[in-house]
């Protein structure tokens, strides 16, 4: 059983709820805020992003890689809210930098316009993160759900340029373009069959401006 104060830095809506993800204070880890017998916290959940809780959590029974962070929590206590969120990610947090592949350590696969991690290729050690881009990302006004476009350059003998497609799952009402530099907070979605083949996409869930 660990006791820390919690910093919630995002909140990502899921099919069934929604997954709150948090910073710990003293061992500077990231965790998923997983109540009793649930996998995400309800709609109405009190989580805020900003926020700060004292909180007494355990270690989930199950835990699947790369969703290494999610925890049980056991008790909260309310303590206050942050400022200058972005300021203290980035004296707190090593985010990746440059282009979609260097996301994850490098252990994304990217086909047909896609980023995914697979059963069958390597598997990262964590399934959220923080990323600073090289590049600006621009939200494609033509899908049903929010998804934000990027250029992405492949090497193969030469120089081939495509733009990828990662989904946006936050509470936040999207900006039109995310510009080169900012701070975003990236993840790995759950365990999705695609033509037989185990995957976990790459996501969106926030930015710190």
């Amino acid at each position: 059983m660990d006791r820390e104060r919690v910093l919630i830095v995002a909140k990502t809506r899921m099919d069934s709820g929604i997954c709150v993800s948090g910073l710990t204070q003293v061992s500077n880890r990231g965790i998923r805020l997983l109540p009793k017998g649930r996998w995400n916290q309800p709609m109405d959940t009190r989580f805020e992003l900003g926020q700060v809780w004292e909180m007494e959590f355990q270690e989930a029974a199950r835990v699947e890689p790369p969703h290494v962070e999610d925890v049980i929590v056991i008790s909260t206590k309310y303590v206050g809210r942050a400022t200058n969120l972005r300021g203290i990610l980035m004296r707190r947090v090593r985010p990746w930098r440059g282009g979609p592949e260097n996301l994850f350590n490098k252990m994304l696969t990217i086909s047909a316009r896609k980023c995914y991690v697979s059963r069958s290729g390597p598997m990262p050690p964590c399934s959220t993160g923080y990323w600073i881009p090289d590049r600006r990302l621009i939200l494609d006004q033509n899908e049903s759900k929010h998804y934000y476009l990027i250029e992405h350059k492949r090497r193969y003998g030469g120089t081939l340029s495509q733009t990828l497609s990662i989904r946006f799952v936050g509470l936040e009402a999207p900006l039109e373009e995310i510009p080169a530099g900012t701070l975003v907070r990236v993840s790995l979605a759950r365990w999705f069959n695609v033509a037989g083949e185990d995957r976990c996409y790459l996501q969106i869930s926030g930015w710190y401006l």
